[in-house]
């Protein structure tokens, strides 16, 4: 809004003789302002069958933009016809208002940035008497666009633009005199109801299916709703995994809590969780987080130690934390009970009794989705000749693969027959628990991961506790993270380890061991890229040809089922070929070659590559 101000000062004295009144005298400072020029903007929609949408029945998620008035196969589109004129402070029409000024939504985007007033309308109206617009015949087609909830769109003069001859309308010209200072007139349209958020609106990006969220940036509010149940399927050290099963793909997410979150479980029913919708490492996430779980304290709830929860003699009695006994419920704890997050409303019409919302607050977790090999496996034949990365290794792309991991992104997922690493090499050599890019650490992990040897760097599993692992068949290279934390599995039991004299490095060599299963959720880490840290979109093939790396982190104990018989022979055999500590022999040989770190290993080797000292001793003891 822009106006020019006037102020002017008067003295009235007033003198007034009454029989029980003295004489008074006062002083009156009046300001008035008086507005010239545009003031705000009239904006009217005209949308398809003029249906804004309404709670009970709301618009459909539109996931694409019309081309050429047809919309993307497998797409939703939802194109309004906008109109707008131009109106001063009292609401008078302004003909003689011709700018260009912004357009949008909020939230969600619109196919067009800008529209332009001719004549101080956009579009083509109806007019009154007088000349004003009354009714919009026809407008400026517009496409809405990943647009949620509540919406509205905006129309906005915001931006300078340059002065023509050095001349501004109304004066708004900058001091330098080349550019006119915007009317910050605006205006905004009636409200859409669009469906309200769901994970998939957060995860699918039609655009770009390995791409940024296509609501990065904004605010993620997900809500329960009827057909779109949302279960807790994992805790880990930095947050949980939700899953939404109402749809079947595109349909989890990793929630950001940098600790451990305190009173979440696998298989609790969320009834609202939101937070910053963001990218990391190529993960969809909500940072910043609040949540509310059924029958428990919101996240931001201060924890009440004993805890308001219900004895067994019903509502009124509760159970002490410290000594489990049922007492009376103080009036604090009665407080904290009623504040207690309850969405049953949303699918029952009455109030459930307290067997039944416990019942209600549980959900079963969706059943792991199986991987193949075939789907995680990187193929030769996807590789572009002679790509290489940042640190010279060959680089490799499948973005089928890629947009079908895509899908699973933050799901749980089982794979079978998993090998695990054999050898580990410590490369942080001054210490600081990371690996300095471009120095010596950064060609000892480029050198383990490449070695073809299923090595793991050391530094990276004590300060992540992830580690490497491959597929027996397809031979696909997986990362399991967390599984000390979560399932009690030690990846270095069993295995030999010593400090390397030349380099001072730890080394390690373990036995091999294989596992009959492997479940967790599925997160995927893309080189080099970090969305909510970067200017510009990231994604897996803007790096192409580029290398997805899958993570697991499992939940539970039982999600790693380790082969007993196997791992039993391979133990027994590694141990025999570690206690042969002659010179030349099989542990200074497992040392030397990694790979060869059992007997019947041992003497292959020998057989193949004939010692030229007969010294050297040709098998185990």
């Amino acid at each position: 809004m822009r106006h020019n101000k006037h102020t002017w000062k008067s003295c009235l004295a007033l003198v007034t003789c009454l029989a029980v009144a003295p004489l008074m005298l006062s002083c009156v400072e009046k300001e008035t302002h008086h507005y010239t020029g545009v003031h705000s903007f009239i904006v009217k929609v005209t949308p398809p069958g003029g249906n804004f949408g309404t709670a009970n029945a709301p618009l459909t998620f539109p996931t694409a933009f019309s081309e050429m008035g047809q919309c993307p196969e497998d797409e939703t589109c939802y194109d309004v016809s906008v109109g707008a004129y131009a109106v001063d402070i009292e609401g008078n029409f302004l003909p003689d208002f011709n700018e260009t000024v912004h357009i949008n939504a909020e939230p969600g985007r619109l196919s067009l940035d800008t529209v332009t007033f001719t004549n101080g309308v956009v579009g083509t109206w109806t007019r009154d008497a007088s000349g004003k617009p009354e009714t919009l015949l026809s407008g400026v087609n517009v496409g809405m666009r990943y647009t949620h909830g509540s919406t509205r769109i905006w129309v906005e003069d915001t931006d300078r633009r340059a002065a023509i001859n050095g001349i501004c309308p109304n004066d708004r010209i900058t001091e330098d005199l080349r550019y006119c200072e915007p009317t910050m007139a605006s205006g905004v349209s009636e409200e859409f109801t669009f469906q309200s958020q769901t994970i998939k609106m957060i995860q699918y990006n039609p655009e770009q299916l390995d791409g940024d969220s296509p609501l990065l940036k904004e605010y993620g509010q997900l809500k329960a709703q009827k057909g779109h149940d949302l279960v807790v399927t994992n805790i880990v050290s930095t947050g949980f995994y939700i899953t939404d099963l109402g749809d079947p793909d595109y349909n989890s997410l990793f929630i950001f809590t940098y600790s451990q979150p305190a009173r979440v479980e696998i298989g609790d029913r969320v009834c609202e969780v939101s937070g910053g919708v963001a990218e990391y490492t190529g993960m969809t996430q909500l940072q910043f987080p609040s949540w509310g779980i059924q029958n428990k304290e919101r996240s931001t709830a201060e924890d009440t130690d004993p805890a308001p929860e219900d004895g067994d003699q019903g509502v009124g009695s509760c159970v002490d934390k410290k000594t489990g006994e049922v007492r009376p419920c103080t009036d604090e704890e009665i407080e904290a009970m009623n504040a207690l997050v309850d969405c049953s409303d949303v699918y029952y019409d009455r109030q459930l009794t307290k067997e039944e919302k416990k019942a209600f607050a549980y959900i079963e977790p969706p059943e792991p989705r199986v991987l193949s090999p075939e789907l995680l496996a990187l193929k030769a034949a996807d590789s572009k000749a002679g790509a290489t990365g940042l640190d010279g290794s060959k680089l490799r792309t499948n973005p089928v693969q890629t947009n079908a991991l895509e899908r699973l992104e933050g799901s749980v997922v089982t794979l079978q027959d998993i090998r695990l690493s054999t050898e580990f090499i410590n490369c942080d050599d001054n210490g600081n628990s990371k690996i300095e890019s471009g120095s010596a650490e950064a060609e000892c992990r480029t050198k383990c991961q490449s070695s073809g040897k299923r090595c793991t760097e050391l530094s990276n599993l004590e300060s992540y506790d992830q580690w490497l692992a491959w597929t027996l068949d397809g031979n696909a290279e997986i990362s399991v993270a967390s599984s000390t934390l979560i399932a009690d599995f030690d990846i270095l039991a069993g295995c030999y380890s010593w400090i390397d004299p030349g380099t001072n490095r730890k080394m390690m060599r373990c036995p091999e061991r294989h596992l009959k299963r492997l479940t967790g959720n599925l997160k995927q880490i893309l080189p080099g890229c970090s969305g909510a840290n970067s200017a510009s979109a990231c994604y897996a093939s803007k790096f192409a040809p580029a290398m997805v790396m899958s993570v697991i982190e499992p939940r539970i104990k039982t999600d790693l089922v380790p082969d007993e018989v196997y791992n039993k022979q391979a133990e027994a055999a590694f141990q025999r070929c570690i206690s042969d500590t002659r010179s030349n022999g099989c542990l200074e040989t497992c040392k030397v070659y990694g790979g060869i770190c059992t007997c019947d290993d041992f003497a292959k080797y020998r057989q193949d590559y004939p010692p030229t000292d007969p010294s050297m001793p040709l098998a185990c003891p």
